[in-house]
Protein backbone atom coordinates (compact mmCIF):
# COMPACT_ATOMS: atom_id res chain seq x y z
CA UNK A 1 0.00 0.00 0.00
CA UNK A 2 1.41 3.29 -1.63
CA UNK A 3 1.93 6.33 1.09
CA UNK A 4 -0.05 8.77 -0.69
CA UNK A 5 -3.23 6.27 -0.86
CA UNK A 6 -2.25 6.21 3.32
CA UNK A 7 -2.07 9.47 4.25
CA UNK A 8 -5.14 9.86 1.73
CA UNK A 9 -7.20 6.80 4.19
CA UNK A 10 -6.63 9.00 7.17
CA UNK A 11 -7.73 12.06 5.73
CA UNK A 12 -10.50 10.48 4.73
CA UNK A 13 -11.40 9.00 7.82
CA UNK A 14 -10.47 12.13 9.88
CA UNK A 15 -13.22 13.98 7.78
CA UNK A 16 -15.81 11.11 7.94
CA UNK A 17 -15.31 10.01 12.06
CA UNK A 18 -18.78 8.36 11.80
CA UNK A 19 -16.67 5.22 9.93
CA UNK A 20 -13.88 4.87 12.49
CA UNK A 21 -15.16 1.86 13.95
CA UNK A 22 -15.86 0.02 10.95
CA UNK A 23 -12.27 1.04 9.61
CA UNK A 24 -10.76 -0.40 13.28
CA UNK A 25 -12.48 -3.83 12.02
CA UNK A 26 -11.32 -3.93 8.62
CA UNK A 27 -7.47 -3.20 9.44
CA UNK A 28 -7.72 -5.70 12.36
CA UNK A 29 -9.32 -8.36 10.12
CA UNK A 30 -7.07 -7.41 7.35
CA UNK A 31 -3.73 -7.34 9.78
CA UNK A 32 -5.11 -11.27 10.58
CA UNK A 33 -5.99 -12.52 7.40
CA UNK A 34 -3.26 -14.76 5.43
CA UNK A 35 -1.74 -13.06 2.74
CA UNK A 36 -4.00 -9.66 3.21
CA UNK A 37 -1.97 -8.99 6.20
CA UNK A 38 1.28 -9.46 4.90
CA UNK A 39 1.05 -6.64 2.46
CA UNK A 40 -1.65 -4.77 4.64
CA UNK A 41 0.29 -2.05 7.24
CA UNK A 42 -1.67 -3.00 9.42
CA UNK A 43 0.39 -1.67 12.73
CA UNK A 44 0.49 2.11 10.84
CA UNK A 45 -3.17 2.08 10.05
CA UNK A 46 -4.05 1.09 13.55
CA UNK A 47 -1.71 3.62 15.55
CA UNK A 48 -3.11 6.32 12.88
CA UNK A 49 -6.79 5.29 13.23
CA UNK A 50 -6.94 4.76 16.82
CA UNK A 51 -5.54 7.83 17.35
CA UNK A 52 -8.33 9.61 15.18
CA UNK A 53 -10.82 7.74 17.36
CA UNK A 54 -9.21 9.64 20.65
CA UNK A 55 -9.18 12.70 19.23
CA UNK A 56 -12.90 12.00 18.10
CA UNK A 57 -14.50 11.20 21.52
CA UNK A 58 -14.43 7.20 20.82
CA UNK A 59 -14.06 5.42 23.87
CA UNK A 60 -11.18 3.31 24.29
CA UNK A 61 -13.30 -0.37 25.35
CA UNK A 62 -15.37 0.83 21.49
CA UNK A 63 -12.62 1.18 20.02
CA UNK A 64 -11.00 -2.15 21.38
CA UNK A 65 -14.16 -4.19 20.95
CA UNK A 66 -13.99 -3.22 17.19
CA UNK A 67 -10.58 -4.56 16.94
CA UNK A 68 -10.87 -7.75 18.90
CA UNK A 69 -13.94 -8.13 16.73
CA UNK A 70 -12.11 -7.88 13.27
CA UNK A 71 -8.65 -9.92 14.81
CA UNK A 72 -10.92 -12.79 15.89
CA UNK A 73 -12.73 -13.11 12.71
CA UNK A 74 -9.40 -12.93 10.35
CA UNK A 75 -7.35 -15.28 12.54
CA UNK A 76 -10.91 -18.01 12.26
CA UNK A 77 -10.76 -17.48 8.63
CA UNK A 78 -7.80 -18.51 7.91
CA UNK A 79 -7.47 -21.04 10.40
CA UNK A 80 -10.64 -22.68 7.92
CA UNK A 81 -8.97 -22.03 4.99
CA UNK A 82 -5.88 -23.74 6.29
CA UNK A 83 -7.98 -26.76 7.98
CA UNK A 84 -10.25 -27.21 4.61
CA UNK A 85 -7.41 -26.93 1.86
CA UNK A 86 -4.13 -28.49 4.14
CA UNK A 87 -1.21 -28.59 2.03
CA UNK A 88 -3.29 -27.73 -1.19
CA UNK A 89 -3.26 -24.27 0.06
CA UNK A 90 1.02 -24.36 -1.07
CA UNK A 91 -0.79 -23.84 -4.96
CA UNK A 92 -2.62 -20.93 -4.45
CA UNK A 93 -0.52 -17.57 -6.35
CA UNK A 94 1.08 -15.97 -3.45
CA UNK A 95 2.30 -18.81 -1.41
CA UNK A 96 2.96 -21.24 -4.98
CA UNK A 97 5.53 -17.89 -4.99
CA UNK A 98 6.61 -17.53 -2.04
CA UNK A 99 6.90 -20.70 0.17
CA UNK A 100 8.56 -19.37 2.57
CA UNK A 101 6.19 -17.79 3.78
CA UNK A 102 4.67 -21.50 5.08
CA UNK A 103 7.56 -22.68 5.52
CA UNK A 104 8.42 -20.17 8.35
CA UNK A 105 5.14 -20.97 9.94
CA UNK A 106 5.51 -24.25 9.67
CA UNK A 107 9.03 -24.08 11.39
CA UNK A 108 7.26 -21.78 14.03
CA UNK A 109 4.47 -24.02 14.88
CA UNK A 110 6.39 -27.15 15.76
CA UNK A 111 8.62 -25.67 17.65
CA UNK A 112 6.06 -23.73 19.68
CA UNK A 113 3.14 -25.66 19.43
CA UNK A 114 -0.25 -23.99 20.44
CA UNK A 115 1.76 -21.28 21.98
CA UNK A 116 2.64 -19.88 18.83
CA UNK A 117 -0.87 -18.72 18.68
CA UNK A 118 -0.69 -16.53 21.17
CA UNK A 119 3.10 -14.99 19.86
CA UNK A 120 2.29 -14.92 16.26
CA UNK A 121 -0.38 -12.42 17.26
CA UNK A 122 2.77 -9.91 18.41
CA UNK A 123 5.53 -11.32 15.37
CA UNK A 124 4.84 -8.87 12.14
CA UNK A 125 5.80 -11.57 9.67
CA UNK A 126 4.09 -14.87 10.41
CA UNK A 127 1.11 -12.61 12.70
CA UNK A 128 -1.43 -14.11 9.69
CA UNK A 129 0.52 -16.93 8.81
CA UNK A 130 0.46 -18.80 11.81
CA UNK A 131 -3.43 -19.62 12.05
CA UNK A 132 -3.76 -21.11 8.60
CA UNK A 133 -0.99 -23.23 9.55
CA UNK A 134 -2.80 -23.95 12.67
CA UNK A 135 -5.80 -25.20 10.76
CA UNK A 136 -3.16 -26.97 8.45
CA UNK A 137 -1.54 -29.30 10.86
CA UNK A 138 -5.35 -29.92 12.51
CA UNK A 139 -5.38 -28.35 15.47
CA UNK A 140 -8.48 -28.85 17.09
CA UNK A 141 -11.12 -25.80 16.63
CA UNK A 142 -12.27 -25.41 19.51
CA UNK A 143 -9.05 -24.82 21.26
CA UNK A 144 -8.04 -22.80 18.56
CA UNK A 145 -10.88 -20.63 19.00
CA UNK A 146 -9.81 -20.36 22.95
CA UNK A 147 -6.54 -19.43 22.54
CA UNK A 148 -7.70 -16.90 19.89
CA UNK A 149 -9.93 -15.35 21.66
CA UNK A 150 -7.64 -14.91 24.75
CA UNK A 151 -4.75 -13.92 22.68
CA UNK A 152 -6.82 -11.25 20.81
CA UNK A 153 -8.14 -10.03 23.95
CA UNK A 154 -4.30 -8.91 24.83
CA UNK A 155 -3.44 -7.90 21.01
CA UNK A 156 -6.26 -5.24 20.86
CA UNK A 157 -5.35 -3.40 23.64
CA UNK A 158 -1.49 -3.46 22.71
CA UNK A 159 -2.06 -2.03 19.02
CA UNK A 160 -4.67 0.40 20.02
CA UNK A 161 -3.73 2.18 23.23
CA UNK A 162 -0.20 3.60 22.26
CA UNK A 163 -2.41 5.67 19.11
CA UNK A 164 -4.74 6.09 21.35
CA UNK A 165 -2.77 7.57 23.96
CA UNK A 166 -1.25 9.82 21.13
CA UNK A 167 -4.64 11.00 20.15
CA UNK A 168 -5.60 12.34 23.53
CA UNK A 169 -2.08 14.03 24.20
CA UNK A 170 -2.75 16.01 21.04
CA UNK A 171 -4.80 17.67 22.84
CA UNK A 172 -2.88 18.67 25.69
CA UNK A 173 -1.63 21.58 26.26
CA UNK A 174 2.12 21.43 27.20
CA UNK A 175 4.85 23.27 28.55
CA UNK A 176 8.51 23.62 26.69
CA UNK A 177 10.76 20.73 26.87
CA UNK A 178 7.76 18.48 28.28
CA UNK A 179 8.69 16.45 24.85
CA UNK A 180 12.29 16.17 25.24
CA UNK A 181 12.30 15.23 28.67
CA UNK A 182 9.84 12.52 27.79
CA UNK A 183 11.79 11.28 24.70
CA UNK A 184 14.53 11.27 27.21
CA UNK A 185 13.19 8.80 29.34
CA UNK A 186 11.81 6.25 26.26
CA UNK A 187 15.24 6.54 24.98
CA UNK A 188 16.41 5.33 28.48
CA UNK A 189 13.78 2.72 28.92
CA UNK A 190 14.43 1.21 25.40
CA UNK A 191 18.41 1.27 26.24
CA UNK A 192 17.63 -0.66 29.60
CA UNK A 193 15.47 -3.46 27.92
CA UNK A 194 17.49 -3.79 25.61
CA UNK A 195 20.55 -4.59 27.73
CA UNK A 196 18.63 -6.63 30.25
CA UNK A 197 17.19 -8.74 27.22
CA UNK A 198 20.68 -9.37 25.87
CA UNK A 199 21.99 -9.83 29.04
CA UNK A 200 19.08 -12.35 30.17
CA UNK A 201 19.31 -14.04 26.84
CA UNK A 202 23.17 -15.40 27.56
CA UNK A 203 21.76 -17.14 30.45
CA UNK A 204 24.69 -17.33 32.66
CA UNK A 205 24.51 -17.65 36.01
CA UNK A 206 25.36 -14.06 36.48
CA UNK A 207 22.68 -12.95 33.99
CA UNK A 208 20.02 -11.67 36.65
CA UNK A 209 22.83 -10.24 38.92
CA UNK A 210 23.62 -7.84 36.25
CA UNK A 211 20.13 -6.99 34.93
CA UNK A 212 19.38 -6.20 38.92
CA UNK A 213 22.63 -3.76 38.56
CA UNK A 214 21.40 -2.10 35.67
CA UNK A 215 18.09 -1.45 37.03
CA UNK A 216 19.11 -0.43 40.20
CA UNK A 217 22.17 2.35 37.95
CA UNK A 218 18.35 3.20 36.29
CA UNK A 219 16.94 3.55 39.89
CA UNK A 220 20.14 5.82 40.92
CA UNK A 221 19.80 8.25 37.43
CA UNK A 222 16.33 8.72 37.71
CA UNK A 223 16.72 10.13 41.31
CA UNK A 224 19.37 12.15 40.84
CA UNK A 225 17.77 13.59 38.11
CA UNK A 226 14.22 13.91 39.50
CA UNK A 227 14.72 18.34 39.56
CA UNK A 228 15.95 17.95 35.48
CA UNK A 229 12.77 15.91 34.99
CA UNK A 230 10.14 18.24 37.02
CA UNK A 231 8.16 19.73 33.82
CA UNK A 232 7.18 15.97 32.45
CA UNK A 233 5.75 14.74 36.12
CA UNK A 234 3.92 18.26 36.88
CA UNK A 235 2.36 17.62 33.49
CA UNK A 236 0.92 14.46 33.72
CA UNK A 237 0.00 15.19 36.94
CA UNK A 238 -1.81 17.72 35.60
CA UNK A 239 -3.14 16.32 32.35
CA UNK A 240 -4.13 12.89 34.55
CA UNK A 241 -7.54 12.64 32.98
CA UNK A 242 -6.40 12.24 29.32
CA UNK A 243 -4.47 9.14 30.52
CA UNK A 244 -7.04 7.66 32.43
CA UNK A 245 -8.30 4.14 30.86
CA UNK A 246 -12.00 2.94 31.20
CA UNK A 247 -13.22 1.55 34.05
CA UNK A 248 -14.44 2.61 37.61
CA UNK A 249 -12.45 6.04 38.66
CA UNK A 250 -13.67 5.89 42.13
CA UNK A 251 -11.86 2.64 42.96
CA UNK A 252 -8.77 2.77 43.84
CA UNK A 253 -6.24 -0.03 42.85
CA UNK A 254 -2.93 0.87 44.99
CA UNK A 255 -4.02 0.30 48.51
CA UNK A 256 -2.10 -2.17 51.19
CA UNK A 257 -4.36 -4.73 50.68
CA UNK A 258 -3.40 -5.04 47.14
CA UNK A 259 -0.54 -7.22 48.36
CA UNK A 260 -2.74 -9.97 49.96
CA UNK A 261 -2.01 -11.13 46.66
CA UNK A 262 1.19 -12.81 47.22
CA UNK A 263 -0.59 -15.01 50.15
CA UNK A 264 -2.28 -17.66 47.96
CA UNK A 265 0.42 -17.87 45.07
CA UNK A 266 3.11 -18.56 48.31
CA UNK A 267 0.33 -21.13 49.80
CA UNK A 268 0.00 -22.85 46.77
CA UNK A 269 3.62 -23.26 45.87
CA UNK A 270 4.00 -24.77 49.78
CA UNK A 271 1.09 -27.25 49.11
CA UNK A 272 2.80 -28.32 46.16
CA UNK A 273 5.91 -28.45 47.69
CA UNK A 274 7.45 -26.06 45.50
CA UNK A 275 9.92 -25.19 48.13
CA UNK A 276 12.36 -22.87 45.67
CA UNK A 277 9.96 -21.38 44.04
CA UNK A 278 8.26 -19.99 47.06
CA UNK A 279 11.64 -19.04 48.86
CA UNK A 280 11.76 -16.69 45.02
CA UNK A 281 8.47 -15.06 45.94
CA UNK A 282 8.94 -14.27 49.35
CA UNK A 283 12.71 -12.95 48.71
CA UNK A 284 11.38 -10.53 45.99
CA UNK A 285 8.91 -9.08 48.74
CA UNK A 286 11.56 -8.95 51.26
CA UNK A 287 14.05 -7.50 49.04
CA UNK A 288 11.92 -4.47 47.46
CA UNK A 289 10.53 -4.07 51.40
CA UNK A 290 14.23 -3.26 52.13
CA UNK A 291 15.35 -1.52 48.86
CA UNK A 292 12.30 0.78 49.33
CA UNK A 293 12.98 1.53 53.50
CA UNK A 294 16.62 2.29 52.25
CA UNK A 295 15.42 4.83 49.43
CA UNK A 296 13.18 6.24 51.41
CA UNK A 297 9.61 5.68 49.02
CA UNK A 298 6.72 7.16 49.95
CA UNK A 299 3.77 4.22 51.21
CA UNK A 300 2.21 4.07 47.99
CA UNK A 301 5.32 3.90 46.03
CA UNK A 302 6.49 1.14 48.57
CA UNK A 303 3.08 -0.57 47.67
CA UNK A 304 3.83 -0.22 43.70
CA UNK A 305 7.30 -1.53 44.14
CA UNK A 306 5.92 -4.74 46.13
CA UNK A 307 3.40 -5.40 43.81
CA UNK A 308 5.93 -5.19 41.12
CA UNK A 309 7.82 -7.47 42.64
CA UNK A 310 5.11 -9.93 43.30
CA UNK A 311 3.85 -10.13 39.32
CA UNK A 312 8.07 -10.11 38.30
CA UNK A 313 8.09 -13.28 41.11
CA UNK A 314 5.32 -14.80 39.36
CA UNK A 315 6.17 -14.31 35.82
CA UNK A 316 9.70 -15.72 37.09
CA UNK A 317 8.56 -19.04 38.51
CA UNK A 318 5.45 -19.43 35.48
CA UNK A 319 8.04 -19.54 33.04
CA UNK A 320 10.86 -21.41 34.20
CA UNK A 321 12.61 -23.77 31.53
CA UNK A 322 11.15 -22.36 28.41
CA UNK A 323 12.60 -20.89 25.56
CA UNK A 324 14.34 -17.73 26.10
CA UNK A 325 11.46 -15.69 23.69
CA UNK A 326 8.91 -17.47 24.78
CA UNK A 327 9.41 -16.73 28.94
CA UNK A 328 10.03 -12.67 27.51
CA UNK A 329 6.37 -12.78 25.77
CA UNK A 330 5.22 -14.13 29.34
CA UNK A 331 6.38 -10.25 30.10
CA UNK A 332 2.93 -9.05 27.56
CA UNK A 333 0.91 -11.35 30.54
CA UNK A 334 1.68 -8.28 32.52
CA UNK A 335 0.46 -5.48 30.41
CA UNK A 336 -3.31 -5.23 31.21
CA UNK A 337 -2.12 -4.93 35.11
CA UNK A 338 0.71 -2.61 34.83
CA UNK A 339 -1.97 -0.40 32.56
CA UNK A 340 -4.73 -0.61 35.04
CA UNK A 341 -2.31 -0.04 37.91
CA UNK A 342 0.03 3.23 36.53
CA UNK A 343 -3.70 4.59 35.39
CA UNK A 344 -5.45 4.55 38.44
CA UNK A 345 -2.38 6.35 40.30
CA UNK A 346 -1.91 8.74 37.34
CA UNK A 347 -5.84 9.65 37.76
CA UNK A 348 -6.10 10.35 41.79
CA UNK A 349 -2.38 11.49 41.86
CA UNK A 350 -1.39 8.68 44.35
CA UNK A 351 2.19 9.09 42.93
CA UNK A 352 4.00 11.49 41.07
CA UNK A 353 4.91 9.55 37.22
CA UNK A 354 8.70 9.69 38.29
CA UNK A 355 8.24 8.22 41.86
CA UNK A 356 6.10 5.12 40.25
CA UNK A 357 8.66 5.07 37.32
CA UNK A 358 11.51 4.49 40.46
CA UNK A 359 8.63 2.18 42.40
CA UNK A 360 8.73 -0.17 39.06
CA UNK A 361 12.54 -0.52 38.73
CA UNK A 362 12.39 -1.38 42.12
CA UNK A 363 10.22 -3.96 41.94
CA UNK A 364 12.02 -4.97 39.02
CA UNK A 365 15.68 -4.93 40.72
CA UNK A 366 14.13 -7.42 43.72
CA UNK A 367 12.55 -9.83 41.47
CA UNK A 368 15.99 -9.93 39.72
CA UNK A 369 17.85 -9.98 42.90
CA UNK A 370 15.68 -12.93 44.37
CA UNK A 371 15.74 -15.35 41.49
CA UNK A 372 19.85 -14.70 41.45
CA UNK A 373 19.87 -15.40 44.78
CA UNK A 374 17.43 -18.54 44.79
CA UNK A 375 19.33 -20.40 41.38
CA UNK A 376 22.69 -20.14 43.63
CA UNK A 377 21.37 -22.54 45.89
CA UNK A 378 19.14 -24.52 44.08
CA UNK A 379 18.05 -24.17 40.51
CA UNK A 380 14.35 -23.86 39.97
CA UNK A 381 12.52 -26.52 38.06
CA UNK A 382 9.40 -26.05 35.95
CA UNK A 383 5.97 -25.73 37.32
CA UNK A 384 3.47 -28.48 36.76
CA UNK A 385 1.25 -26.68 34.09
CA UNK A 386 -1.91 -26.75 36.10
CA UNK A 387 -0.23 -24.92 38.95
CA UNK A 388 1.08 -22.44 36.62
CA UNK A 389 -2.12 -21.35 35.34
CA UNK A 390 -3.94 -21.44 38.82
CA UNK A 391 -0.89 -19.06 40.00
CA UNK A 392 -0.60 -17.02 36.92
CA UNK A 393 -4.52 -16.67 36.63
CA UNK A 394 -4.88 -15.92 40.61
CA UNK A 395 -3.90 -12.03 40.26
CA UNK A 396 -6.30 -11.29 37.48
CA UNK A 397 -8.94 -12.69 39.58
CA UNK A 398 -7.70 -10.54 42.57
CA UNK A 399 -7.81 -7.59 40.75
CA UNK A 400 -11.23 -8.26 39.30
CA UNK A 401 -12.43 -8.71 42.76
CA UNK A 402 -11.16 -5.75 44.04
CA UNK A 403 -13.07 -4.10 41.15
CA UNK A 404 -16.28 -5.54 41.84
Amino acid sequence: MEAPLLVELTQWLAEHQQWLGLAIFLISFSESLAVAGLVVPGVFLLFAVSALAAGGGMPLTVAVIWAFSGAVLGDLISFFLGRYFHQNIRNFGPFKRNPQWIDGGERFFRRYGWLSVVLGRFIGPIRPIIPMVAGMFDMPAWRFLAINLVSALAWAPAYLIPGYTTGRAAQWTVPPFFWNQALSLLIGAIILIGCCLYVLKLQKRWSCLVAAAGCLLSLLALSMNQTALAIFDSTLIDSAAHLRLPGASDILILTPQVLLVAAPIIAALLLARRWNHAVMQVSALALALLMSWSIGLTGGASINALLTAILCALVVNCSRSQHFWVRSAWLLYLLPLLLLIASNVLEHRVLPPLEMLRSLLVGVSASLLACWLVERVSPMTPLAKPLRWVIASWPFIAAAWLLW
